[in-house]
């Protein structure tokens, strides 16, 4: 995979409780997504039940690897994380696009 180092950064997120048997499937509609959308797409968080903190997970790796947005095959791989993450970048399914919150990216200050 080839990241394009002008193009903003994304990161995907898979839970294996809701791809099951689908996560092969659920990973190229990430990475076509990404593609789509003009993002580079610099990793891959799987969370499951027993993952801990899944949450700061998720944001601690977008926010290391400098992620603009998150990407999802769908608004369930998020469950009730959505405001959450939100807060650190925007979250991007193939449906759905919520827009990051935080004060701190709408003055363009980290």
């Amino acid at each position: 995979m080839t990241v394009n180092t002008l193009a903003p950064k994304a990161i995907g997120v898979l839970s294996l409780d809701v791809s099951g048997p689908h996560r092969l499937r659920d990973e190229q509609v990430i990475t076509e997504l990404a593609q789509r959308r003009g993002y580079a797409l610099t990793g891959l968080v799987t969370i499951g039940d027993d993952t801990f903190m899944p949450t700061a997970l998720i944001v601690g790796t977008a926010r290391g690897k400098g992620a603009a947005a998150v990407i999802a095959p769908s608004m369930a791989h998020f469950s009730s994380r959505v405001r959450a993450i939100a807060l650190a970048c925007d979250l991007i399914t193939p449906t759905k696009f919520v827009a990051c919150t935080s004060t701190d990216r709408l003055r363009g200050t980290s």
